[in-house]
């Protein structure tokens, strides 16, 4: 059941924004001189692209750049080129499964392109709005959480809150994971870009104790109510504005999402989408995995209307626009109101295929499917690549990795309490309500690190202007710099050693492709690439 799975937890935002940083520092340097790092027959591989590609690698696994992975990531960057360029040559483009996949891609990117130069291109994002990201950056929620697949089942669950069941109750019907049933849908502590945004933007405007309206997300509607909310300090706006760039590229990212979506429910608002709802309940019957329908004039009968002027799809013609969905969208269909939503998105896209028709395409939207037509030939072609990893080998790797993999940084244990003016703080003996304690590292802390961790335990530091407020710390205990354990580095550790035999497969399979095209990578002038993000 998707509820039971809560939503799923996404990337850290560190290495969402870090990676934005880094795409963008990488491609809005105008002043480096290019070099050629690998040639072959009608092939080069420059150093910038090998940069953007092998930086964002480094920060993605948190491995450590070698000498040794810089040859073998550019072995394998170029002799997947090749591999590419073969499989086209080949005549891959000819074949069923080539031509059902570019089909999609064309549609997508032209939907794409119309929504980016139309809707798009126009999108900003306020000052505000950073700083509130920042904000919630530095904020951890624990909440409680019901979930409903439909509106008016997640309406019932707040009115039955409001007339005085509690979520533990509630919990016992919602929900058959036995962690969510027992702790009454109480949430693991979650931080910002954790959870679906419509989720977030709720638990981080809910008043501390209040029950929230329904939450829609694409996994279904959720109730939450926040139990606590815990902030760590603004250190500085030094630090604000060393980050700035990068939380307004996430804003923006963000901003763009939300635009998109109310550009899709305006489409399907002003459509005025009609169902028969005797059709659509049997579809539905026919779609259900083990429940077959077996009824000879289904595909003929009209399904749904929509536009002006009307248009209508029968069951048939219905089945033939949903090829173009994703498996992933084709399985989230369980209910009638998922099968509306699904057959409304199929609709707007429709629509706006329509629209685009007559739209000039972007300049680089021939670039755009030619790239990603590659990534499917050379998802094609990995197939067969895919190693299973055993524990041994993970073990063995984890033994012998370099010092600074798999690391915890040094941190300390900190209260705090803010004052209006620095003779207040200076006064104080003890703090009346502290925030914390919590662990700090050295580059959360920023420029008042050196300061607190030279401080004994429980010894005062500070008060620091912060925001034109003061910041009074107290030290806690301190935890030097350690290796993780196996258990805590294993998700990791099995990630990189997969990658790693992943590329070593993929470079035997080639070797003889890599010697016809007499492939040369350039060592020397791989080794003294710089990695740094030239300002």
């Amino acid at each position: 059941m998707v509820g039971d799975q809560c939503l799923d937890i996404k990337t850290k935002i560190w290495y969402v924004i870090g990676l934005i940083g880094i795409l963008m520092a990488a491609g809005g340097c105008n002043s480096h001189q290019e070099h050629i790092i690998a040639t072959a027959d009608n092939l080069e591989v420059m150093d910038s692209e090998f940069i953007e590609q092998y930086r964002a690698w480094l920060l993605k696994t948190g491995v450590q750049d070698l000498p040794s992975r810089r040859i073998l990531f550019a072995k394998d960057m170029a002799a997947t080129r090749l591999a590419v360029k073969e499989a086209r040559d080949s005549g891959i483009e000819k074949e069923l499964h080539y031509q059902q996949r570019l089909e999609r891609v064309e549609r997508r990117l032209v939907m794409d392109d119309f929504v980016e130069q139309v809707v798009l291109d126009s999108v900003e994002v306020s000052e505000e709005l950073i700083r509130e990201l920042y904000q919630r950056a530095q904020s951890t929620i624990v909440a409680r959480q019901l979930y409903a697949r439909t509106h008016e089942g997640a309406d019932s669950l707040r009115d039955l809150l409001m007339n005085g069941y509690t979520f533990m109750e509630l919990s016992q019907d919602v929900f058959s994971d036995p962690v969510l049933r027992t702790s009454g849908g109480l949430l693991p502590p979650f931080t910002f870009d954790e959870m679906d945004p419509a989720f977030e933007d709720t638990a981080f405007q809910l008043p501390i104790g209040q029950v929230s309206q329904p939450v829609h997300t694409p996994q279904g509607y959720f109730i939450l109510k926040v139990e606590d909310r815990f902030t760590k300090p603004m250190i500085t706006e030094t630090e604000f504005y060393q980050k700035r760039h990068l939380f307004e590229a996430y804003a923006l990212n963000r901003a763009r999402q939300n635009t998109r979506r109310n550009f899709l429910y305006q489409i399907i608002t002003e459509a005025d989408v009609r169902f028969d709802d005797i059709t659509l309940e049997l579809l539905l019957q026919r779609i259900t995995p083990g429940t077959p329908l077996r009824e000879d004039e289904l595909d003929s009968r009209s399904l749904v209307s929509f536009g002006a002027p009307r248009q209508e799809w029968t069951v048939d013609e219905f089945r033939e626009h949903a090829q173009f969905a994703t498996d992933r969208q084709r399985a989230q269909v369980r209910t009638i109101a998922d099968l509306r939503d699904f057959i409304q998105g199929l609709i707007a896209s429709k629509l706006i295929l329509q629209e685009a028709s007559s739209h000039t395409k972007g300049p680089r939207f021939h670039d755009r499917i030619q790239e990603v037509m590659d990534r499917y030939i050379v998802q094609h072609l990995h197939r067969q690549d895919i190693p299973q990893i055993t524990e041994e080998e993970a073990r063995l790797y984890y033994e012998s990795a370099p010092p600074q993999e798999f690391r915890h940084p040094a941190q300390v244990q900190l209260t705090w309490q803010i004052y209006s003016t620095p003779m207040e703080a200076q006064s104080v003996r003890e703090f009346v309500s502290p925030s914390g304690p919590a662990l700090f590292d050295a580059e959360t802390l920023g420029e008042f690190s050196e300061d607190l961790f030279r401080a004994e335990e429980g010894e005062f530091v500070g008060p620091f202007s912060v925001s034109e407020q003061w910041i009074l710390f107290r030290t806690g205990t301190q935890f030097p710099p350690r290796k993780q354990t196996f258990l805590e580095a294993q998700d990791a550790v099995f990630s990189i050693v997969r990658d790693q035999k992943l590329r070593e497969n993929r470079l035997k399979r080639y070797a003889q492709l890599v010697s016809r095209y007499s492939l040369v990578i350039h060592e020397d002038m791989i080794q003294k690439l710089s990695l740094t993000v030239d300002s």
